[in-house]
């Protein structure tokens, strides 16, 4: 072979390489996220094992997305995504109401929910509030199809939601926080999500964004915190950009920043039209965050009405009662000598202040 016509093949293909090799290192710092190995594991590869490590790479290493499945999605939630308070606002959604009407479900002799019925109306967060066993859950779990009721109906938008074809573009949901496959990654789980539900990779980034989550979206979910799991179950609940939530209890495990940041993103919901159910033991929390309440107890509804009226309208003092005893006749008082503590009925019966917070 000519000597001027190796070394001319040489520089060629040492040229073809250089540029693959240039090729999977741009593909790869576009990546959002890549799988098996970290990005600067790739680069490695990419560069030394010339050209089975960038083959590899393409091949194995993209997180890749069904044709067709990007779809353009609004950029961000006012006050809480990547773009800051300032950031463009979406499109408000189209209304859905979720209706419930003469509810009842019951499992054996025990009846969880007994004829209840109430409307969850777009535009406002609507607090679900009741003690633990009320039938706050088992009424979420009618209302998205997992539990099927024994009478009465629970509709989204005039449908049951096993009749709605693309279920998570219209309701986004969140019961169970740990209920999360523990070995994924958080960005492995939001992909899976989002790629069985027809939604693009740009769109995970953004959640993850919106929860705080983007700087642990590579840890694996079994080393999550309470707290975190719960962001990772929203940001899953907002991937289809649905204009209905229903959250089981979110603030739980959220530290003080996370419960600012949740109401933040309450408002910011609602004020672009969704309609949004979140659930709670806690009085204190749903005066904050709800703009009307639902209130229950035993499966029965107590309360139909706006937050504002409920607590305005509340009582101050809440009366004590014990079966040790009976109360003392009206305005008779008793204080034990001496002991300068205020004057309380004997028998187990009296009134403590409430001072505004209420724990159902």
């Amino acid at each position: 072979m000519n000597p001027a016509h190796g070394s001319a093949v040489a520089i060629g293909v040492l040229a073809v390489a250089v540029a693959f090799v240039v090729f999977c290192l741009a593909n790869l710092a576009r990546a959002g996220q890549v799988r098996y190995l970290p990005k600067w594991l790739w680069a490695l590869l990419i560069c030394f094992a010339i050209p089975w490590g960038g083959l590899a790479y393409l091949i194995a290493g993209r997180a890749r997305t069904p044709p067709g499945t990007d779809v353009k999605v609004p950029a961000a939630v006012p006050g809480v995504s990547m773009n800051g308070p300032h950031g463009p606002r979406r499109v408000p959604v189209s209304p859905v109401v979720v209706e419930v009407d003469r509810l009842t479900k019951r499992f054996g002799p025990v009846t969880a929910v007994d004829g209840l019925s109430f409307a969850v109306h777009p535009g406002q967060v609507t607090g679900f509030l009741g003690p633990n066993g009320a039938g706050k859950t088992t009424t979420m779990r009618v209302i998205l199809g997992l539990d099927a009721p024994t009478s009465g109906a629970a509709l989204v938008g005039g449908r049951r939601y096993q009749d709605i074809v693309h279920p998570l573009h219209t309701v986004g949901s969140l019961l169970d926080a740990t209920a999360v496959q523990g070995g994924r990654t958080a960005w492995f789980h939001l992909l899976s999500v989002a790629q069985s539900n027809g939604i693009g990779r740009p769109r995970v980034t953004e959640v993850l964004e919106m929860a705080g989550l983007e700087a642990v979206a590579g840890r694996r979910v079994r080393e999550f915190s309470l707290g975190m799991k719960q962001r990772l179950g929203i940001a899953a609940a907002l991937l289809a950009d649905p204009p209905v939530l229903l959250l089981d209890e979110p603030v739980n495990g959220l530290d003080p920043e996370g419960i600012r940041w949740i109401r933040q993103l309450f408002r910011s919901m609602a004020a672009e039209g969704r309609a949004i159910l979140v659930s709670s033991h806690l009085m204190s929390e749903m005066a904050q965050t709800a703009d009307h309440l639902i209130i229950i107890g035993r499966g029965r509804l107590l309360a139909d009405i706006p937050t504002d009226r409920f607590v305005s309208a509340a009582h101050r003092d809440v009366l004590v009662r014990s079966p040790r005893g009976r109360c003392s006749p009206p305005g008779r008082r008793h204080r034990p000598r001496g002991s300068g503590r205020p004057a309380r009925p004997p028998g187990g019966c009296g009134r403590a202040p409430t001072a505004g917070n209420w724990t159902a």
